[in-house]
């Protein structure tokens, strides 16, 4: 049985960020959810001829879950089926399905699925039958699929009263208002509000902006919208949720002093305990889990994963170096459960593969125990690390095997053991390598500078399992200190770092390696272009968002990043590179410094040192001054 939970723990702060997408529809008693919004993706699939997934659901103050609403896919070859809707163990509902339906309109009822906590918890089973005897092998991977889920509501959902409730357990937007010169105080807040925010909406991604205050009291940015106005001053620090706004609004107040402790309190579950409209919170500093070399599977998020299947039963999971705390290499997993056992009838081999690479098996036997060490091989480690592991039956069936599923369970004190790596030096690395305490500087004090910093860290922490405990420094402590940092100076290029790429006397680009390899491109005039860039820099990571050009460009390339789902997920290399009217294009230093050191006189070097994901392609060089670089591919992740 596969668990997906789309409920986050009942604390303040919850929810994640991300580019503006509009998830819900809204009626006068009734909303739709996107799964997306929900965080189970947008199809859930069932394997093999028997399978169950159980959905943990939110359920906002107000609302009552109706219905789940999808496109069905069902697979070839079949003969009749069902979808069985279960609640605390007893059927609630029986669907049949339509066997020569190609894709068809398929509503689940969810209205007699009990709500307790904030939460319905509601499990679909399936059951498929081929057509005659034949045994359709491409069932074992995704049988049946429902396709573009949303989950419908009735109801109105009810404004939070108090502070401890400000945020519903759904959430599409949150707006942050600052003054349009904030002080580094509302900056920080800002920045520590966000990284509180995605951690506790991991896997989920609502928008997130920053606007100049004050908000509109009228206006009505929907169902799932929430409101935080930040402001320094001289009055008693406290979090109040504010009267007569439209859409629910919190504004947090206070010294400098006193906004980091309503920060620190929204951060921890003090918050729960905020049953008034107005609280003043404080306490001590979070302190961040320290990164160990060996942690359980329940210490990880990974739990107990177990399946349950004909013939072929497959358990998936991923190792998140982000919940581990740091990078990580010499990767070992002590694998600790058991299985359906063998019989002098049915042989069986248990198979752990991580992505498409096989990298250990074992033939099952009749003991039906798993006890096993596998070593994952660094080359096929990435930020979050996919692990297979399949058991396979053979012989002694009937009907398909439909007699004799078989079970693979591990234990949630199976455990992970590792290596730290030290700093990570591309994209790859991020967000893990910044973990847990970075330094986040801004070349200005003005509110476009903040939103800048608040969006990077929004879009890194929605690649992460732990929360990015950020500091609000500026450049110079930034550019010398000690800390992963992430520095943005939309109008300069920070000095005193050794950065991938670099611009010598406005006309002349050069990459350089790690290992001070460096390719040059020099142009008949003046060139300007935005890029963020990772590096190492003693010892430690180090990410800077610049241009040498107005920050238009440099705003383009952050919209670039964000405006296709799981763009920055799938990023490697150490640059991003974005010249006025050409499309952002990403460089690995060390590919396009080799290359350039090779074919130092081809002018072909200027397509070959510009590399989107790695893949070389050519490009011109127009005399008249222009350089038009124009490369497509795409590389698979790093660790």
């Amino acid at each position: 049985m596969r668990v997906i939970r789309c409920i986050p723990p009942l604390a303040l702060i919850l929810v994640a960020l991300s580019p503006a997408v509009a998830h819900a529809d809204r009626s006068a008693d009734s909303i739709t959810v996107s799964a997306d919004t929900l965080g189970f993706g947008d199809h859930i699939g069932f394997r093999g001829h028997d399978d169950t997934v159980t959905l943990t659901l939110p359920v906002p103050a107000g609302l009552t879950p109706r219905a789940l609403d999808a496109t069905v896919q069902p697979p070839g070859d079949l003969a009749r089926g069902r979808i069985d809707v279960l609640s605390d163990g007893v059927v609630q509902q029986r669907i049949p399905l339509d066997a020569d339906a190609v894709a068809a309109p398929l509503t689940i009822p969810l209205d007699l699925v009990p709500v307790r906590d904030g939460a319905a918890t509601v499990t679909l089973h399936t059951a498929l039958y081929p057509i005659g005897e034949t045994c359709p092998a491409d069932w074992t991977g995704r049988a049946l699929a429902l396709l573009d889920p949303r989950i419908r509501y009735d109801g109105t959902p009810r404004d939070p009263a108090t502070v401890g409730e400000f945020l519903p357990p759904i959430l599409e937007r949150i707006e942050l208002y600052l003054p349009e010169q904030p002080t580094a105080a509302e900056s920080a807040a800002a920045a520590s509000l966000t990284t509180a925010i995605g951690s506790r909406y991991s896997g989920r991604e609502p928008e997130f902006v920053v606007l100049p205050a004050p908000p509109a009291a009228t206006d009505d940015a929907g169902a799932f919208t929430r409101r935080i106005v930040i402001h320094q001053n001289d009055a008693t620090a406290q979090a109040r949720v504010l009267p007569a706004q439209t859409t629910p609004t919190l504004e947090l107040t206070g010294s400098a002093a006193g906004l980091a402790d309503q920060v620190r309190g929204l951060r921890s579950d003090l918050s729960v305990l905020a049953v008034q409209e107005t609280a003043t919170l404080g306490g001590t500093a979070v302190v961040p889990q320290l990164a160990t070399t060996d942690l359980a599977f329940d210490e990880l998020g990974i739990g107990a994963p177990s399946a349950t299947a004909v013939g072929v039963a497959t358990v998936e999971f991923g190792v998140d170096q982000s919940r581990i705390g740091r990078r990580v290499h010499d990767l070992r997993l002590e694998l600790s459960g058991v299985y359906t056992p063998t019989t002098s009838v049915r042989t069986g081999i248990v198979t752990v593969s991580v992505g498409d690479r096989v990298v250990d098996s074992w033939p099952a036997d009749d003991t039906g125990r798993i006890d096993r060490t596998v070593s994952v091989p660094d080359a096929l480690l990435s930020r979050v690390t996919p692990v297979t592991v399949s058991l396979q039956t053979s012989g002694g069936t009937t009907q398909c095997g439909l007699e004799q599923p078989v079970t693979i369970r591990f234990d949630g004190t199976s455990r992970v053991i590792t290596a730290p790596a030290g700093a990570g030096v591309d994209f790859a690395a991020l967000p893990h390598s910044l973990l847990p305490d970075v330094q986040v500087a801004t070349a200005t004090a003005s509110l476009a500078d903040t939103a800048r910093a608040v969006g990077i860290l929004a879009d890194l922490q929605a690649l992460s399992g732990a929360p990015l405990i950020p500091e609000w420094v500026s450049v110079d402590a930034a550019v010398t200190g000690d800390k992963p940092a992430i520095i943005v100076s939309p109008d300069t290029v920070p000095t005193g770092l050794n950065l991938p790429l670099t611009l010598t006397g406005g006309r002349a680009l050069t990459v350089t390696d790690d290992t001070g390899r460096t390719g040059t491109v020099t142009f008949p005039s003046d060139v300007r272009f935005a890029s963020l860039q990772v590096l190492e820099d003693s010892g430690r990571t180090v990410l800077v968002a610049s241009a040498t050009t107005p920050a238009a460009e440099l705003d383009r390339t952050l919209s670039w990043l964000r405006a296709e789902p799981g763009r920055w997920a799938t990023l490697t290399g150490d640059v991003v590179f974005t010249a006025p009217g050409q499309e952002p294009m990403v460089l690995t230093a060390a590919t396009t410094a080799t290359a350039a050191d090779t074919a130092s006189d081809d002018l072909g070097i200027v397509g070959r040192m510009l590399t989107i994901g790695g893949v070389l392609a050519a490009a011109g060089l127009l005399v008249g001054g222009i350089v038009a670089f124009a490369c497509r591919g795409h590389r698979s992740p790093r660790p």
